[in-house]
């Protein structure tokens, strides 16, 4: 846009957003499809209803007859004001069952916050924003499933909790619900604004008759509304038990990005746990909300997969700018100047919708906040900002986004083993490699080995299949160990090297060596590349690991080594595996950089793109890592992988039969 159209379509948005609001008269009111309507003789003759209010019968005949004649159709020849009110009355709560914003302005009282007074609940802009998918999701008659990723200041869990609350008073009797935070205090903060709503909801709305709770079965954690018989309940993430038995129909799970896994607790547990005693089906809820805190958590995986499409649940994000609050006065006469002034995020906040208003608000934020990604965390204007977690990254999230987009799930998971086999044709014992899948009910987030392609074994090629290994450590809260698999045969016609398997897990390092000898045998003989300098210099949990290799290079024959040809000719022992220090480091992660930017591999498991998300440059501008209480397993053994294929020769087909002991039989589901 030129300057004359800033300016025209940033004026269009003051009047947009600072348009009439008023949700008595329905004027503003945009969660679902309105028409207005005159009804002659109501205290309120004009207003804008919602159409589903309209077709109900005696609201439409109200409409087309007026209040005077509708009662004498009924059979009052001569009504007087009582019987006007009483209709009235009858005509709004027929209408608080299709238009919550009515009701929540007439019916629901919150506390002003910060002003120390009880005022009615009237929604904001980004609450009108959220009201319009969940009434989207209530209208169609599916289940209100939201994930909701919010900015901060504007009442999204006011609103999530309140919706229930209508759903609970007007549309549904016995029909529970569970309150759930980080800790039980957020549940207790969110209950208390439901009761203050219950304790001030007005006497007209029920016959005369005074709303109250009382405690469930003598517990103050679930407490039961009179009114509709319906329960809500109080958990937090950190004490579950007392949720896992309740036979609920909505759920409110609030700051899930805080809620930490544990050793045998888990926050996908937990919340399978809750949900899965939701049977689902109209006016059903679930609804996961909460500000980013950071990526790779249960929270970000959850986004991702609603975003998309690959689970049941609607993403909404609300950006800092829809939030009335966060704008500065700009007099008309100053925005040719400040529009000169804008740079080029700046400009990109206008295009998202931001008015100059806001964005004057936010440079001066900005210079509050030098951090920027601090300040992404707290005010984002893209959920993709909002999951940011350092702002020192090595990879750009434009390249971490792009190579995301390959990501599928597992073709098969499970473990591999091999075992000795006589083989009476040829009189002698050999190896035998078998897939085990994993059975039912078996943990499947730790020492399981993910494929997304089988080994072909129809063809073979020399090194057509490269295996990296990142070396951890053993006990639980010790870095893990990674063995990546990658296949190279497209590279043969230009293409690119794709990874095929994955292990993760904790294991003893004499048990992982050979843990990848069995993937390497399995995988056509690849080339084994063990990264050797984490036990070889710093002799982590006591092994001797240059002893572990040694033993390896006598029983595997393709294992990498760092030793040059001219090294050996002088007589020098082979050095066995990759040695990563303050050169090669910086070598294979710039590398790895690069083949994000340009695409140069064929990325399948996600875990690892969020790894990329939280590996950075540390503050003092030389060490790489991941943050602080993360890990970067991963991204290590994928960095030395892309850089061995691209630096190690292209396979060469194999035209001579191979010798028994350098072929393997490959039993898998695959090949049954």
């Amino acid at each position: 846009m030129n300057k004359e159209e800033i300016i025209k379509t940033n004026l269009e948005r003051l009047r947009k957003n600072y348009a009439p609001y008023n949700p008595v008269t329905g004027e503003g009111s945009t969660s679902v499809e309105r028409e207005w309507v005159e009804i002659e003789g109501f205290p309120l003759t004009r207003m804008n209803l919602p159409c589903g209010l309209l077709q109900v019968e005696p609201i439409a005949r109200l409409v087309e007859k007026g209040a005077e004649a509708f009662l004498a159709e009924r059979g009052n020849k001569s009504p007087g004001h009582r019987d006007i009110v009483a209709l009235w009355l009858e005509f709004c709560r027929e209408r608080i069952k299709y238009d919550f914003e009515y009701w929540a302005k007439t019916m629901a009282v919150i506390s002003d916050k910060g002003r120390g007074r009880d005022i009615p609940f009237t929604l904001n802009r980004p609450q009108r924003l959220y009201l319009q998918a969940m009434e989207s999701l209530r209208l169609s008659g599916r289940p209100i499933d939201i994930i909701l990723c919010k900015a901060r200041q504007w009442g999204g869990s006011t609103l999530t909790q309140l919706y229930m609350l209508w759903i609970q008073l007007v549309h549904r009797r016995n029909w529970n619900s569970v309150i759930c935070g980080d800790v039980e205090k957020q549940s207790s903060i969110v209950a208390g604004i439901m009761a203050k709503v219950i304790n001030n909801y007005p006497l007209w709305a029920t016959g005369g008759r005074k709303l109250t709770t009382t405690p469930y079965q003598g517990t103050q954690k679930t407490r039961v509304i009179s009114w509709s018989n319906s329960r809500y309940s109080l958990g937090s993430s950190q004490k579950p038990d007392s949720l896992r038995s309740e036979d609920i129909s909505m759920a409110h799970l609030t700051e899930v990005g805080l809620w930490k896994a544990t050793a045998g607790r888990k926050p996908e547990d937990l919340v399978q746990s809750i949900f899965g005693s939701i049977a689902g089906g109209p006016y059903t809820v679930k609804v996961m909300e909460s500000t980013a805190k950071g990526v790779g958590n249960f929270f970000h995986r959850t986004w991702i997969d609603a975003v998309a499409a690959k689970n049941n649940f609607t993403p909404v994000f609300v950006p800092w700018y829809t939030i009335d609050i966060y704008s500065k006065h700009l007099n008309e006469a100053d925005y040719s100047s400040f529009i000169d002034s804008m740079d080029d995020y700046e400009h990109q906040l206008f295009a998202l919708g931001a008015t100059l208003e806001a964005i004057a608000w936010y440079r001066d934020k900005r210079r509050e906040m030098p951090d920027e990604w601090r300040l992404f965390s707290e005010f984002p204007s893209t959920a993709n900002e909002a999951f940011q977690s350092t702002g020192r990254r090595v990879f750009k999230i434009s390249y971490v986004k792009s190579i995301r987009e390959g990501c599928v799930a597992p073709a098969w998971r499970g473990d591999i083993v091999s075992r000795e086999k006589w083989d009476a044709e040829n009189r002698h014992a050999k190896t035998e490699i078998l897939f085990e899948p994993l059975q039912p009910g078996e943990p499947a987030d730790e020492n399981v080995l993910s494929v997304w392609l089988m080994p072909d074994t129809q063809c073979h090629y020399r090194d057509r299949y490269i295996v990296t290994v990142d070396v951890g450590g053993v006990s639980e809260k010790s870095d893990y160990s990674c063995i990546l698999v990658a296949d190279r045969l497209s590279m043969l016609e230009g293409g690119l090297p794709e990874i095929v398997a994955c292990w993760h897990g904790h294991i003893e390092h004499d048990k992982l060596a050979w843990k990848a000898v069995e993937i390497a045998r399995a995988y056509d003989n690849a080339l084994l590349v063990i990264e050797a300098n984490t036990l070889e210099t710093e002799g982590t949990e006591g092994d001797n690991f240059e002893y572990i290799l040694n033993e390896v290079a006598g029983k595997y024959s393709n294992l990498y080594s760092r030793t040059s040809l001219q090294e050996i000719r002088q007589g020098r022992p082979r050095r066995w595996g990759f040695h990563t220090n303050p050169s090669t480091k910086p070598m294979v992660i710039n590398f790895l950089v690069k083949a994000l930017r340009d695409g140069l591999y064929v990325e399948r498991c996600i875990e690892t793109t969020y790894e990329l998300d939280l590996y950075e440059l540390k503050e003092n501008g030389k060490e790489m890592g991941a943050v602080e209480g993360n890990h970067d397993d991963r991204v290590m053994a994928t960095a030395i992988l892309v850089w061995i294929c691209y630096n190690h020769p292209l396979p060469a087909k194999i035209y001579a039969e191979r010798h028994t002991t350098r072929r393997n039989k490959i039993v898998s589901e695959a090949s049954i």
